[in-house]
């Protein structure tokens, strides 16, 4: 296992401390503040530990208060809001310094078998490396890494961009993404790395429309909310292509949903992301 993903999974697996209480460790991603994905991944790993095995997280819908500090331990408090014979829900608190920076509502399900399938699929774009740059963030050089944003370095993960993407004129942002070694089966430890690597770049994806790609100097960034739901069983270590859609900027605050597909083209996840955009010129509070 590298350095790097053995760093992540320790961050997602915590220490239990008492009945339904956790504490996790944080790393500095670059940005002087808790990486959302991080809160999101360990969040997720607190409630699973109080569910049935059998039970898989099938949504969760979290809200970010605060900036989390990257120096101290996050305490993970979960209500166990609900069993039930199919579906269990969980309410999540993640505290520092006494005070909560991340709530959380998610919902786990049994297997389920039905009759009643659908899947929205598309015609993926070719997976020939001719059209792609292919990234290893863990091993980029410090040249590569500069054009990169800060969130995207010291991570375990490949990533593949479109050489011909336009980011001046393109508003739909895509891209393959896998973790850079095999993983084992655990269906807990791949939805886990999905929320955690679901944050990358989902945000930054809604200035396309407003031409701000190359300027994220000049503007305030901050996750409000993140959602995501989980359609079908995946894996992080097999190729996944992601489309970052924005749906709106508006009064300071920018939308984007972001889909992901196997390599058959099967919907596997959706996420929602909603967070502040503003010019560093207008006062951030």
């Amino acid at each position: 296992m590298t350095t790097l993903m053995n760093e992540l999974m320790n961050l997602l697996s915590l220490e239990q401390i008492e009945e339904n209480i956790f504490r996790g460790k944080s790393h500095n991603v670059g940005t002087g503040m808790v990486f959302g994905g991080q809160v999101l991944g360990q969040a997720i790993s607190a409630a699973q530990a109080t569910v049935d095995i059998k039970r898989k997280i099938h949504s969760a819908h979290a809200y970010f208060l605060r900036a989390g500090d990257y120096n101290a331990p996050i305490v993970y408090m979960v209500d166990v809001s609900r069993d039930g014979s199919t579906y269990s829900a969980r309410t999540i608190s993640a505290i520092q310094h006494g005070k909560p920076i991340f709530t959380m509502m998610c919902s786990f399900q049994c297997a389920e078998e039905s009759d009643l399938q659908y899947s929205k699929k598309i015609t993926l774009p070719s997976f020939d490396k001719a059209f792609y740059e292919e990234v290893n963030l863990e091993h980029e050089s410090l040249e590569q890494r500069s054009v990169r944003s800060k969130i995207l370095n010291n991570q375990p993960f490949c990533l593949r961009f479109p050489k011909e993407d336009n980011e001046s004129t393109e508003t739909v942002e895509s891209y393959w993404i896998k973790t850079n070694q095999t993983l084992n089966e655990d269906p807990l430890l791949h939805r886990s790395l999905l929320a955690y690597a679901s944050d990358f770049r989902l945000l930054t994806s809604a200035l396309r429309p407003v031409h701000y790609r190359y300027r994220l100097k000049e503007v305030k960034l901050a996750t409000l909310c993140h959602s995501i739901w989980f359609h079908r069983e995946f894996r992080m270590d097999k190729w996944l292509f992601t489309k970052c859609d924005p749906l709106s900027v508006s009064n300071g605050r920018g939308l984007a949903k972001g889909s992901i597909y196997n390599t058959n083209g099967e919907l596997i996840a959706t996420t929602m992301q909603e967070g502040v955009i503003r010019k560093l010129q207008t006062p951030y509070k």
